[in-house]
């Protein structure tokens, strides 16, 4: 089940109200509610507390799409499915409220009963956590020498978006100075590359930016295999772009 959220807004945290910035309270509540694969503990990785420590210090600040803060963050120290790991993944299961913490609880345990069921030889594979119903799904890649190599939201309910939020993207795109930039040399772009397209929201530890913003895209070439073009990332609040960079799909 997927808490899909209403239309962002400024968390309503502060340090007056708290006594704590938002990040060390967020990153206490993941401290707290971090839990290892099995795999992951059978490879002693992070059992000690000054290993996790350090580990939740490199993770970026989450803003909740719907305005903060969140009711509870279960973290997995998840594996890549080989031993001894290459890399592994932080999963930050993030929920809004009770009721949804609850969902995220009950489905970890049943994931984890499932994986103690199939641990019984080395060689053999189990799962992973992915997929844990809540509110934002995240992801972060870790180095080999432990670095945040990135972070992704993968909730599905980020490319769900309401039309006049849309409709001002694209016209917030249109009359930017950063799309008059790629279209001047490409005006003659094949029909069938299509339009603008707003394509998903994308949280400020993805866009590099204060507050969530609407993603737009702009396909400039196709072979028929890979494709090429340019994202706006809107501010709708601004009401502008506050950056753009490129893009690479491929068919099927």
């Amino acid at each position: 089940m997927t808490v899909i959220p209403s239309e962002p807004e400024e968390p309503e945290q502060t340090v007056e109200e708290t006594g704590f910035s938002p990040s060390e309270t967020q990153h206490a509540l993941i401290a707290r509610n971090l839990r290892r694969h099995p795999r992951i503990e059978s490879q002693g990785l992070f059992a000690e507390p000054k290993e996790v420590e350090a580990l939740v210090a490199k993770v970026p600040f989450l803003v909740p799409f719907r305005g903060g803060p969140y009711h509870d963050i279960l973290a997995v120290l998840d594996w890549d499915h080989r031993l001894p790991s290459r890399l592994l993944f932080l999963r930050l299961n993030a929920h809004y409220d009770a009721e949804s913490a609850v969902l995220g609880e009950e489905a970890y345990q049943e994931r984890l009963a499932e994986i103690v069921a199939r641990d019984r030889f080395p060689e053999f594979d189990v799962p992973d956590f992915t997929d844990l119903p809540a509110s934002e799904s995240y992801v972060l890649q870790l180095s080999a020498a432990l670095e945040v190599e990135g972070t992704r939201l993968l909730s599905a309910w980020r490319r769900q978006i309401a039309a006049k939020d849309g409709r001002e993207a694209l016209r917030i795109v249109r009359e930017s100075e950063e799309f008059a930039r790629v279209v001047g040399p490409t005006r003659r772009r094949a029909p069938l590359l299509g339009e603008l397209e707003a394509v998903s929201w994308t949280p400020p530890c993805e866009g590099e930016h204060l507050r969530w913003t609407l993603d737009v895209w702009l396909l400039l070439t196709f072979d028929g295999h890979f494709g090429h073009g340019r994202s706006f990332l809107v501010d709708l609040e601004d009401k502008k772009v506050v950056r753009d960079r490129e893009f690479m799909v491929r068919a099927g």
